[in-house]
């Protein structure tokens, strides 16, 4: 009587960021749209701050245009895709804001001295800007002090998740299982409006 071989051991599944990541180097159109509905409205959300309506609408496209010609500059072991398309996104915001600077004439055609645009926030965006801070720092605030220098460290100072565990001495997986907690709650506290920032 032979024996019955063992039955084979499922394969892990690979982590969404992962398969995705590949799928886009793959050119999986599908792909690039679930990208796009998941990450579009948090990148467009911080372009909006720093470009007009215009200009973010085109920053957003090159965003997205750049990881279809470029899936492999997206490393998912590195950072998470929402956190890469926000690097991406402010970067692309300051280039064009440091072209369009150097471009503009500094006289007008009867020479008189062309008025720069004033980049500082106005007293409306100020105040928002400094509610939406209270905010944050009342949501951090109600973290434990590991799990608030562990949100800081990774999402404020952008380190990875080994360079935050070499940092405090704890295992990667702890670092990890720290990030889910304080994110969840942080996205209870704050709503949609931790989407903007938090990855």
């Amino acid at each position: 009587m032979t024996k019955a071989s063992p039955p084979r051991q499922a394969q892990p599944e690979l982590p969404p960021e992962l398969l995705l990541a590949a799928r886009l180097r793959r050119r999986d159109e599908r792909a690039l749209a679930e990208a796009y509905d998941l990450h579009a409205a948090a990148v467009y959300g911080v372009l909006t701050r720093l470009l007009d309506t215009a200009s973010a609408q085109e920053v957003l496209q090159d965003v997205f245009v750049r990881l279809w010609e470029r899936p492999e500059a997206y490393d998912p072991a590195r950072a998470g895709l929402r956190a890469y398309l926000l690097v991406v996104a402010r970067s692309r915001a300051l280039d064009r804001l440091r072209a369009t600077k150097a471009t503009a004439p500094l006289h007008t055609e009867d020479g008189a001295e062309w008025p720069l645009p004033d980049e500082q926030p106005g007293p409306a965006q100020r105040s928002e800007n400094e509610a939406r801070h209270r905010r944050v720092r009342q949501a951090l605030g109600g973290l434990s002090p590991a799990h608030r220098e562990t949100v800081e460290r990774a999402y404020l100072r952008g380190e990875t998740r080994e360079d935050i565990a070499a940092g405090m001495g704890v295992p990667v997986g702890t670092v990890k299982s720290r990030l889910s907690h304080a994110l969840g709650h942080l996205r209870r506290l704050l709503g949609e409006e931790a989407r903007s920032w938090l990855d």
